[in-house]
C-alpha cells in the first residue's frame, strides 16, 4: 500500500461505512439562533410551517429578546404547536413592541420593562377592545416574558409574572354568561339551508360529471352545444386548467365571475364552503378548527363507518391526535344526515381539485391562479388555482355572514322598534353548543352524554353552561351528591364492544381479548348473546370480583362490575333502563336517587353511550324491550 493510497479519502459502497466527519455533532441552540438571526422558524404539529421575522420589529434589543421567548414559545417543548397560534402570539408581541416604542420614555432592555408598561397597554388595548379581548392579549404577553430569564427582569414584573390568577374574574365571568346555542326553530332553519346548498352543490358537480362520462364514451349522442361544452369539461378534467371567459375576445379582459362559475362544474368554489361547513359541524358535533383540518386519508368499515384522524386544538400536546368511527348510513338518502356520510361526499367532491393542489387535507376550492404576490399565491399558480383554503389560516375568507342573508335566516329575538326578526348571527361555536344541547335533551337532560367531543367539565364550561335548559336542569340535579357519583362513574373503566371493536373481533378475536382483559374464548362466547345478563353480558360470572364466589347481586350493580361487557346489541335494554330511572327521579328527593341510582344513570350516559354512534342509538330506540320494574331488578338475586 502507498503513501499515496493511505492519503486517499475513504469511499462509501456496499459493505464500508460512510465515513463520519470528527467529532460529536451539536447543531446551535434554537435560543441562540433567534436572538442572533432574529429569525424564528416554525413547523406546527398541524404541518403548516412559517419562518417568523423579528428584523424590522421596533426596539431592537428588546425585539431580539421577543424572538428569543417566541422561539421557546413555539419550539419542540413551547405551547403552541399550530400556525394560527404561533400567528397570533406574534401578532401580539409584535403590537406590543409598536406600542412601547411610541412611548416618550420607551424601554430599550427587557430589564427597563415595569408592570407599568403592563397595565399602560392594557387601557391602551381597551380603547378598541373588549375588557376580556383586552386580557387574552396580555395574557399572551405575559407567556412570552416568562420565556425570558428571570435575572433579566425587573424584580416588581419578575413578581407580577408569578402570580398566575390574572383576569380570573374575568373568565369566571365570561363562563358564567355563556353563549347559547340556536334554539329548534333557528337550527332547523340552519341545517335545512345548508343541506340544501350542499344538494345543489353535489347535483351541479355530479351533472357536469355525467356530462363528461357521455362525452368520454359516446360523444355522437350529444348536441354540438353538449360536444363543446364536454370537449372544455374534459379538458378541465385532465389538465386542472379553467380556461378564461372573454366577454368581448378582442378586449384582452375576461370575466372572472363566468370562469369561476364555469370551475364550479367540477370543482368546489369559495361559495361552496359556507354551507359545508355549516353541516359538518352541525352532523359531527365538532368545532370549526377541527372540521378545517379533517384529512383525506379515511378507512371504510363494512361500509358502516368510516375511521377518520381528527387534529383537534388542544393545550395538551399529546392529545391533539383523534380517531373517531362516523355513521356513514345505510342509503344515499342519509348520505347528509350522518357525519360520515357527509364526510365521504365531501371526499368525493373535492378529489379531483386535490390531484392539482396535492393537498393532504380532505378540502380544495378553486380560487384561480390571479398574479397575486407570495408563496401560497405561487404554489396556487402552480397548482392552476387550486388549493386547501386552510393550508396557510383557518380563516378562510369565507362570508357565513352573506350565506345567512341570501337564505334569509332570522333569530327568534325580534327589533324591539319594528318587531321583525333579527337576522340569524351564524357562528361555528353556537351550533356545535347547540349539537351539545341537543345530544343532553335526547337522553333525558343529563350531561355526561353530551361529551361526545369532549370532557364533562369542558362540554358544560364552554358550550353548555349559557344554554337555560342545560342550566335549569344543573340547577336540579347536578348536585354535591351526583357529583359524588359522577367522579366514581368518570373512575371506572368499562369494557365496551362498540362497532368498530366488534368488527375488530370478528378479524383478530384475540388481539380485541387482550386488549378487554378477557379471553378469546370468553368474547366469542360473549358476542354470541350466550353471557347476556340485564343489559350487559357478564364474563365470569362463576366468580364476583369482590367475593371470588358465584355472582348473586342485583343486575343493576352490573355496570359497575369489571366483569361487564357492553355492546350493541345492549342498547334497547340499556334505553329502556335509562326510562325507568328518569322515572324514578320523579318520584324520589335528588339524593336518594342518586345514591341509588345515580352511578347506573351516570355510567349508561357518560361511559356508554358516547362509545356508539347517534344512528346506533336511534335504532336501539326504536327497539327498548320491556323490563321488570326497578324493585325487581334491584337488591340481591338468588342464583339459579
Amino acid at each position: 500500500m502507498t503513501d499515496d493510497t493511505l492519503a486517499r479519502p475513504a469511499r462509501a459502497g456496499r459493505g464500508r461505512p460512510s465515513a463520519m466527519p470528527s467529532g460529536a455533532y451539536e447543531p446551535e441552540p434554537v435560543a441562540e439562533t433567534a436572538a442572533r438571526t432574529l429569525l424564528v422558524p416554525f413547523h406546527g404539529e398541524d404541518g403548516r410551517t412559517k419562518t417568523f421575522d423579528f428584523r424590522k420589529l421596533p426596539l431592537p434589543t428588546l425585539s431580539a429578546e421577543f424572538a428569543v421567548a417566541f422561539a421557546a414559545r413555539t419550539g419542540a417543548a413551547g405551547g403552541l404547536r399550530t400556525l394560527n397560534s404561533a400567528n397570533g402570539s406574534f401578532t401580539m408581541g409584535r403590537r406590543f413592541l409598536v406600542f412601547l416604542e411610541s412611548l416618550r420614555n420607551p424601554p430599550h432592555e427587557v430589564a427597563e420593562l415595569t408592570t407599568r408598561h403592563l397595565e399602560r397597554y392594557r387601557f391602551h388595548r381597551m380603547e378598541s377592545l373588549s375588557e376580556l379581548g383586552a386580557e387574552r392579549e396580555l395574557m399572551e404577553i405575559r407567556a412570552l416574558l416568562r420565556q425570558m430569564q428571570a435575572d433579566m427582569l425587573s424584580p416588581g414584573l419578575r413578581d407580577h409574572l408569578t402570580q398566575y390568577r390574572h383576569g380570573t374574574g374575568l373568565w369566571k365571568r365570561q363562563r358564567r354568561d355563556g353563549v347559547s346555542g340556536y334554539s329548534d326553530r333557528e337550527f332547523r332553519d340552519l341545517m335545512t339551508a345548508a343541506r340544501s346548498d350542499v344538494v345543489a352543490i353535489r347535483d351541479r358537480i355530479d351533472a357536469a360529471e355525467s356530462l363528461l362520462n357521455a362525452y368520454r364514451t359516446d360523444s355522437d349522442a350529444l348536441s354540438a352545444a353538449e360536444r363543446e361544452r364536454g370537449a372544455v369539461l374534459d379538458a378541465m378534467d385532465r389538465t386542472g386548467i379553467v380556461p378564461r371567459v372573454h366577454p368581448d375576445p378582442g378586449s384582452g379582459n375576461w370575466d372572472h365571475a363566468a370562469e369561476t362559475q364555469l370551475a364550479g362544474q367540477l370543482f368546489l368554489t369559495i361559495a361552496d364552503l359556507p354551507p359545508l361547513i355549516v353541516l359538518a359541524i352541525g352532523l359531527s358535533g365538532r368545532n370549526v378548527e377541527t372540521i378545517k383540518e379533517l384529512g383525506a386519508e379515511h378507512q371504510v368499515l363494512d361500509d358502516r363507518a368510516i375511521r377518520v384522524h381528527l387534529t383537534k386544538r388542544r393545550r395538551d400536546k399529546q392529545n391533539v391526535h383523534s380517531t373517531v368511527v362516523w355513521e356513514i348510513g345505510t342509503s344515499q338518502s342519509r348520505q347528509l344526515h350522518t357525519p360520515g356520510g357527509f364526510y365521504l361526499l365531501l371526499h368525493r367532491l373535492t378529489a379531483r381539485g386535490r390531484r392539482f393542489s396535492g393537498d393532504t387535507r380532505v378540502w380544495s376550492i378553486w380560487r384561480g391562479a390571479g398574479a397575486r404576490s407570495g408563496s401560497l399565491w405561487e404554489k396556487t399558480a402552480a397548482a392552476h388555482g387550486h388549493r386547501d383554503p386552510f393550508a396557510v389560516s383557518l380563516k378562510g375568507g369565507y362570508e357565513l355572514k352573506e350565506w345567512a342573508r341570501r337564505h334569509g335566516l332570522t333569530a327568534d329575538e325580534t327589533d324591539p322598534n319594528t318587531g321583525e326578526r333579527l337576522p340569524l348571527p351564524v357562528n361555528g361555536n353556537r351550533i356545535k353548543t347547540t349539537v351539545e344541547v341537543r345530544t343532553v335533551k335526547a337522553v333525558g337532560g343529563h350531561l355526561p352524554s353530551a361529551s361526545r367531543t369532549n370532557t364533562i367539565d369542558v362540554s358544560f364550561e364552554h358550550y353548555l353552561r349559557g344554554d337555560k335548559t342545560v342550566r335549569d336542569w344543573a340547577e336540579k340535579v347536578l348536585g354535591a351528591a351526583l357529583s359524588d357519583a359522577e367522579s366514581s362513574a368518570r373512575a371506572f373503566h368499562l369494557r365496551v364492544l362498540n362497532g368498530e371493536m366488534e368488527w375488530a373481533a370478528a378479524q383478530t378475536p384475540e388481539t380485541v381479548a387482550t386488549a378487554l382483559g378477557t379471553t378469546a374464548a370468553a368474547l366469542k362466547s360473549a358476542t354470541a348473546g350466550e353471557l347476556d345478563t340485564l343489559a350487559s353480558s357478564c364474563l365470569d360470572i362463576e366468580h364476583h370480583p369482590d367475593t371470588d364466589a358465584q355472582c348473586n347481586v342485583s343486575f343493576l350493580t352490573c355496570l359497575s362490575c369489571s366483569n361487564a361487557l357492553v355492546a350493541e346489541r345492549h342498547l334497547p335494554a340499556l334505553l329502556a333502563l335509562l326510562d325507568m330511572l328518569q322515572n324514578a327521579l320523579q318520584e324520589l328527593p335528588v339524593d336518594a336517587w342518586v345514591a341509588r341510582h345515580g352511578r347506573t344513570w351516570l355510567t349508561i350516559t357518560r361511559l356508554i353511550l358516547p362509545r356508539f354512534t347517534d344512528g346506533q342509538v336511534e335504532k336501539a330506540a326504536r327497539n327498548k324491550p320491556s323490563l321488570p320494574p326497578l324493585d325487581l331488578l334491584d337488591g340481591p338475586k338468588e342464583p339459579q
